[in-house]
C-alpha cells in the first residue's frame, strides 16, 4: 500500500494491475481475520459449553458411558464411571464390566447385544433393550441402568448404546430396612403383626396341616418397668424373644404379638409336640441370669388339624389357654420375683446377708413381748414386712447407696422415692398390709417423716416396730458409709430419738428387754 502512494511508480504499466493486486489482498486480509476472529470465538463458546456440560454431568452422580457393537467403552461421560467401576473404563467390554462372575447375566447380554447389532429397525432395536435388568450389583453397589440407542457421528449407520448409571445403594438400604421394619419388631428383631396378618392366607393350607399355635404373655414385665424402668423391661423381652428362638425351628414363625405378649406358630407340628415346645421354653428360661429379675413366661397352646378351622379362632383358644395359666401362675410368679431380688438388694444396696434375718428374729421375739400369737396373720404379715422392708432400695441406683459423703438434695430425692416403690412391689404380689407397711416405714412418730408425714398411731405397728428394730441393727453393724457402734451407743440412740422419730412405748419395751433378743 506504501507502494501505491510512491509517485515514481504511476508511470509504469504494470502500476494498475499492481494497484488492484494489493487493493484485493488487503480485503482479502480483513476477511481472513473476521473469519479467524469468529472462529475463535466459536471455540471459545464450544470449549465453554463443554465444560459445562462436563461439570454438570460429574456433579449429576450418574454414570453415562457409550460402547458400540465390539461392545468396547467409547467413551466415558462423567466421572461417576470412574467411582461406580472403581477404575477407568475406557475400551473395556461391557459385559464384564456389568456381569463380572454372573453367568447367566453374562449370557443374557451377550444375547440381546447380539441381536441389538444385527438389528436394522429401531423399533425391534429398542424391544430388544427392554429384554436387560434396569438393576444391577456392581462392585458391591446397586445401579439402576437405563438402555438408550443412538448414534455418535451423524454420518454413521450403526446404533451405539449409551448407559446411564444410577447408584441407588443408599436408596436400596433405605427401602430394605423401612421393609424390615415393617414386618419385624425393632427391640426383638422377631416378626410383628402385621406379618402375621399378610401370611395368614399361606398358612391356611393343607400343607402346613396339622398347625400349632403359643401364646406367650410375659410375666413380671409392668413390675420390671414400674421398679426398674423401660430399660431394664425391654432387657426382659429380648430374653423372652432368644428362649421362643432356641426352643423354635428354623421352619417356625416367632412374632412379638404386642407389649408384652408372644405369638408362635408352629406348621406341621401336632398337639403332643407343641406341648414339648412349651416345656422346653420354660426349661429355657430358667437358664437365664435374673435381669433385672427372672425370666417368667406363662404359655396356652391350640392345634388345629385341617385348613378348615380360622386361624383366628386358633388363636382365641391359645390366648384363652394361656391367660388360664397365669390366672394360675401369675401370683406365685409374682411372689418368686420379690422374694428373688432380696440376692439384688444384697448385691446392689450393700446389705450385709445376715441384716433381714436378723430384723426378722428380733421382730418375732419383739411380737412375743406383745402378745402377738404365733400362729396369727399378723405374725405371717411382721415376718414378711421384716423380710421385704427395703426390697425398694432395688431400685436405688448404686453409686448413691453407696456414696461415703453426704448426698445432694437430689439424690436425697431419689432415696425417698424407694419406700414407695416398694409398696407398688408389695402391691403387684396382692399384699396390701405388706404395702401399706413398706409405704409408712419412714413416718417418724412426732409426723416429720416421709411420704405422708403420718404422726404417732397412725403409722402401722408393723411400721413402728420394724423401723426401731433396723435402726439397731443399722446401728450395730458396719455399713459402706459408717462404721458399728456398741450396742449400749445403740440403744441410747434410740432412747434419744423416743417420741420423735420412734414409738416412746415400743422403744423402752426394747430396750428393757433387748438382751432376750441377742
Amino acid at each position: 500500500m506504501d507502494d501505491l502512494e510512491n509517485e515514481r511508480y504511476f508511470e509504469n504499466e504494470l502500476f494498475n494491475k499492481y494497484k488492484s493486486l494489493a487493493e484485493n489482498y488487503k480485503k482479502l486480509l480483513k476477511l481472513t481475520r473476521k473469519s479467524i476472529k469468529i472462529s475463535d470465538s466459536q471455540w471459545k463458546e464450544l470449549k465453554r459449553r463443554e465444560y459445562e456440560i462436563r461439570n454438570l454431568l460429574d456433579n449429576f452422580n450418574q454414570g453415562f458411558l457409550t460402547f458400540g457393537k465390539d461392545l468396547l467403552v467409547n467413551k466415558e461421560y462423567s466421572s461417576e464411571c470412574i467411582r461406580l467401576f472403581e477404575d477407568k473404563i475406557s475400551n473395556k467390554n461391557i459385559i464384564e464390566l456389568l456381569c463380572n462372575e454372573n453367568k447367566e447375566q453374562k449370557e443374557l447380554f451377550s444375547s440381546v447385544l447380539k441381536e441389538f447389532f444385527n438389528e436394522k429397525d429401531i423399533c425391534s432395536e429398542l424391544e430388544c433393550l427392554k429384554k436387560l435388568p434396569n438393576m444391577l450389583k456392581i462392585k458391591g453397589k446397586y445401579i439402576n441402568v437405563s438402555y438408550k440407542a443412538i448414534n455418535i457421528e451423524e454420518s454413521s449407520e450403526d446404533s451405539s448404546i449409551m448407559l446411564i448409571l444410577t447408584d441407588i445403594t443408599e436408596k436400596k438400604r433405605t427401602e430394605d430396612q423401612i421393609l424390615y421394619l415393617s414386618y419385624h419388631d425393632k427391640l426383638t428383631t422377631l416378626f410383628n403383626r402385621t406379618y402375621i396378618d399378610n401370611i395368614i392366607p399361606q398358612l391356611q393350607s393343607e400343607s402346613s396341616m396339622p398347625l400349632s399355635v403359643i401364646m406367650a404373655d410375659m410375666n413380671g414385665l409392668k413390675l420390671t418397668n414400674d421398679v426398674f424402668g423401660h430399660e431394664n423391661g425391654d432387657k426382659l423381652l429380648v430374653n423372652a424373644a432368644k428362649a421362643f428362638m432356641k426352643s423354635c425351628r428354623k421352619t417356625d414363625i416367632v412374632a412379638r404379638w404386642g407389649g408384652d405378649e408372644f405369638l408362635i406358630i408352629l406348621p406341621n407340628t401336632d398337639d403332643e409336640r407343641s406341648k414339648e415346645i412349651c416345656k422346653k421354653i420354660k426349661i429355657i428360661c430358667t437358664t437365664f441370669e435374673p435381669n433385672p429379675i427372672k425370666l417368667s413366661i406363662s404359655l396356652g397352646s391350640a392345634t388345629m388339624e385341617s385348613p378348615t378351622t380360622s386361624l383366628s379362632e386358633l388363636f382365641n383358644i391359645a390366648e384363652n389357654e394361656m391367660y388360664r395359666n397365669k390366672l394360675v401362675e401369675s401370683k406365685d410368679v409374682r411372689r418368686k420375683i420379690i422374694l428373688g431380688l432380696e440376692k439384688t438388694l444384697y448385691e446392689k444396696c450393700f446389705e450385709d446377708y445376715g441384716h433381714n434375718e436378723r430384723v426378722k428374729d428380733m421382730a418375732l421375739n419383739f411380737a412375743k413381748l406383745l402378745n402377738i400369737k404365733n400362729d396369727s396373720r399378723e405374725i405371717l404379715n411382721l415376718s414378711l414386712f421384716a423380710s421385704l422392708h427395703d426390697i425398694g432400695k432395688v431400685s436405688i441406683p448404686k453409686e448413691i447407696l453407696g456414696k461415703k459423703i453426704s448426698l445432694t438434695q437430689a439424690e436425697l430425692d431419689i432415696v425417698k422415692r424407694y419406700t414407695e416403690i416398694g409398696f407398688r412391689m408389695a402391691q403387684s404380689i396382692e399384699e396390701p398390709v405388706l404395702a401399706q407397711c413398706i409405704l409408712c416405714l419412714r413416718e417418724r412418730w412426732d409426723g416429720k417423716g416421709y411420704p405422708y408425714g403420718l404422726k404417732a398411731k397412725n403409722i402401722p405397728l408393723n411400721s413402728r416396730i420394724v423401723s426401731i428394730l433396723e435402726s439397731y441393727d443399722i446401728m450395730t453393724h458396719n455399713r459402706p458409709y459408717k462404721d458399728a457402734i456398741c450396742k449400749e451407743e445403740a440403744l441410747e440412740e434410740l432412747k434419744r430419738c423416743s417420741g420423735e422419730q420412734f414409738d416412746p412405748d415400743l422403744v423402752k419395751i426394747f430396750v428393757e428387754n433387748y438382751q432376750s433378743f441377742l
